[in-house]
């Protein structure tokens, strides 16, 4: 151990890594995904014997000087960001269009200086990027559509919201607005807390029971079903319309390219970054009508030309 004295023990501070906090957690598994346009950090543990001092448990980032990292992806599709070459932390960035070449193989190679001989393993460590489309949802078909019912007739069971792109857990958050119809010609009169006509009031709000304002959890892609009433009632004997909007979306890759900003830090859901609904409006409109009373039938007075 000769070699770390003198000259040869200069030593510089790495690069602190993002949620130092949390580095002992970060995964070693050999892949990691990232929605694309974003950006993920990334380190190399740099070799026990000639950085002995550099300590994630201490957040000590010492590194000896003129060993280097040299980071590279076959492709060149993705790009680094890394303060320099003796720096052992990079952040990795991908564009719209990445998922599509995906994935990619990511390789790290350490290098000693000339003072320790110039020596590299030959091969370094890969790690597999995985870069996935951005998580979006939409109502398809349905997507800005009222469709008409009679009151207790051919409504819908389902409500059904297509996730697509992104990877796994997803967040989704959209509202539901209640409200009733009068006037000639029909506009929105009054708006309710529930299907049950609740708390009526002039001015618009959403049902806070059936609205998920706080995102709900959605474990994977695919169709997903947002119909929070029991049912589809006529409230006050008026046309009734229940309408739903997709509000936003993200999925943990999304998530993902938060980490930087964030500094490891996902005790905030509202932190995060949400992509908004994909579609022409993100609405759904469902409109219930009761059936007209038929009235009794007049006809000529008996006592007319009595």
């Amino acid at each position: 151990m000769m070699v770390f004295t003198g000259a040869w023990a200069q030593t510089h501070d790495g690069t602190a890594i993002p949620g130092q906090a949390n580095v002992a957690a970060y995964g070693n598994d050999g892949s990691v995904y990232m929605v694309e346009g974003t950006t993920i950090p990334l380190y190399a543990l740099p070799d026990p014997v000639y950085h002995s001092a550099w300590d994630y448990t201490t957040a000590t980032w010492t590194l000896t000087d003129g060993f280097i990292w040299i980071w590279s992806e076959a492709t060149g599709t993705l790009t680094f960001s890394q303060n320099s070459a003796e720096d052992n932390y990079v952040a990795i960035s991908s564009v719209a269009g990445d998922a599509a070449g995906s994935p990619y193989t990511v390789n790290v190679l350490e290098r000693a200086p000339a003072a320790y001989g110039g020596c590299d393993d030959g091969v370094g460590t890969d790690i597999t990027i995985n870069v996935v489309t951005t998580p979006a949802i939409t109502f398809g078909a349905l997507d800005g559509t009222t469709p008409q019912f009679c009151e207790g007739v051919g409504l819908p069971a389902d409500v059904i919201a297509v996730i697509s792109g992104g990877w796994r857990n997803y967040r989704v958050a959209w509202s539901l607005e209640i409200a009733t119809l009068a006037g000639s010609p029909l506009a929105k009169d009054f708006y309710y807390d529930d299907e049950n006509g609740l708390n009526p009031a002039a001015g618009q709000k959403y049902a806070q029971e059936y609205t998920e304002a706080v995102p709900a959890t959605v474990a994977a892609a695919g169709d997903y079903n947002i119909m929070t009433v029991g049912s589809f009632e006529v409230i006050d004997n008026k046309p009734t319309v229940y309408t739903y909007q997709l509000t936003s979306i993200n999925d943990q890759a999304l998530r993902f390219g938060n980490f930087i900003a964030l500094a490891g830090d996902a005790s905030v859901a509202g932190a995060f970054d949400y992509n908004a609904f994909t579609g022409a409006t993100g609405t759904y409109t469902i409109q219930v009508n009761p059936a007209p009373t038929t009235g009794p039938i007049y006809h000529i007075p008996a006592t007319w030309a009595n």
